[in-house]
């Protein structure tokens, strides 16, 4: 399968690192990455934060394939959550605030997990990337890998 990552301008240093490990995790080669800039009717100035849900939709609209993650660099958040690292679609796309993540291994830990649930994976209880992360310390302490039971649910095997 392969995937578009679109990133908005001051995130194109992160594309190569985010391709490699995508590559190396799920084997995802990817087409036609390009910039896309926000959108400004998902900014919520009383937040001060770009709302995901309205994003990802704008994400799957644009997209010329069949999944993309979106790579930006403002902070973002959904329904009944004080901020969010990355929002998805099953079968659709992510996308991936770098804002709040201080490491570009974190980034790119962060961009496995939501491209984890594009491919269908939900939130894990093992030792595994897929684990719901609720602050950037919990992020960091979860590990980097697909756990087994993962693996077999996309058949990484």
């Amino acid at each position: 399968m392969e995937l578009q990552i679109f990133y908005t301008k001051n995130c194109k240093g992160f594309l190569k690192p985010v391709q490699e490990i995508l590559e190396g995790v799920y084997g995802l080669k990817t087409f036609g990455n390009k910039p896309l800039e926000l959108i400004e009717n998902a900014y919520n100035p009383k937040r001060n934060q770009y709302d995901a849900t309205s994003l990802l939709d704008y994400l799957i609209r644009t997209k010329e394939g069949k999944i993309a993650l979106w790579i930006i660099n403002n902070d973002i958040y959904c329904e009944d959550m004080n901020f969010v690292f990355g929002y998805a679609a099953f079968h659709h796309g992510a996308v991936l605030s770098v804002f709040r993540l201080d490491s570009l291994e974190l980034i790119q830990k962060e961009a496995v997990h939501e491209v984890g649930h594009v491919l269908g994976l939900g939130h894990c209880d093992n030792e595994c990337v897929m684990q719901f992360s609720n602050s950037l310390q919990e992020a960091k302490e979860k590990p980097m890998k697909v756990c087994e039971k993962c693996r077999k649910l996309i058949k990484l095997e």
